[in-house]
């Protein structure tokens, strides 16, 4: 497969519809070297045609997505640009679903890396939601603040306590800890599920605190954990919040081990 520019491919056919307002974005027969997954995403658009973008926000958005790819290798662009906070705005629409299944296929065939629980909670507005988890348990008086994590009918406000309840009372701002705590929110989820990136985060924080870290990374498991997740890091996988655990735990150049 020879290599082909991804701005080359960028240059699609846009239509914006009258009737729906939507764009079309067109692929050719085009193909990517850059990532297998990009390569997929554009197999994907060849075999449908065309991708129709209703999202307002991806519409502007997608030209820079492709152009960060073809130079970094993924399509996560950070904080500090207006298109590193459309793709925020895009994470939340993603976790409000607010997003066509289309739509999320062709970012997931970039690569497009979406809000870990715990980043909903840093990215939400916190008055917003408590709000919203005021009146939920309003509706659902028995429930004990027990929002499920795919709550269907206000999937944010699921995610947002789950993310909540994984940071834990240390991880979230004192001010909104104490906020939870007065209306006798429950910490502890009678659900029991979790993430096995905060679980090993966890347990290894609690062993840094009892034995050392110089104990803790004279282990090859250690070693290999941190190894992979700087895989995950790599390939635009590890959300910024994990990205600050990592720091917290072992130094900021983590990455060099």
């Amino acid at each position: 497969m020879g290599k082909v520019s991804l701005l080359s491919i960028a240059v699609v056919a846009a239509i914006h519809c009258s009737s729906t307002n939507a764009f079309v974005v067109s692929s050719g027969p085009l193909s990517l070297t850059r990532t297998s997954r990009l390569d997929y995403g554009r197999e994907l658009n060849s075999e449908k045609n065309n991708l129709v973008i209703s999202s307002p926000v991806l519409k502007q958005v997608y030209p820079e997505l492709l152009k960060y790819i073809e130079k970094y290798g993924h399509p996560n662009i950070p904080l500090g640009t207006k298109e590193g906070r459309q793709c925020v705005t895009l994470r939340r629409l993603h976790i409000q679903n607010k997003l066509t299944s289309d739509e999320v296929t062709w970012l997931d065939s970039l690569g497009f890396t979406w809000h870990s629980l715990e980043d909903v909670y840093r990215y939400a507005n916190f008055d917003e939601l408590f709000e919203r988890l005021m009146e939920y348990e309003a509706r659902h008086p028995e429930s004990n603040f027990q929002v499920p994590k795919k709550c269907k009918e206000d999937p944010e406000l699921g995610a947002w306590v789950t993310g909540i309840r994984r940071l834990g009372r240390d991880g979230v701002n004192p001010e909104h800890e104490r906020r939870l705590n007065s209306i006798g929110f429950a910490w502890e989820s009678t659900r029991k599920c979790g993430s096995k990136f905060m679980a090993q985060y966890r347990l290894l924080t609690t062993r840094v605190e009892t034995e050392g870290l110089e104990t803790v990374m004279a282990e090859e498991s250690t070693i290999q954990w941190i190894r992979a997740q700087k895989e995950v890091l790599k390939r635009g996988g590890l959300s910024q919040t994990r990205v600050h655990y990592m720091g917290q735990l072992f130094g900021e150049d983590w990455t060099t081990v």
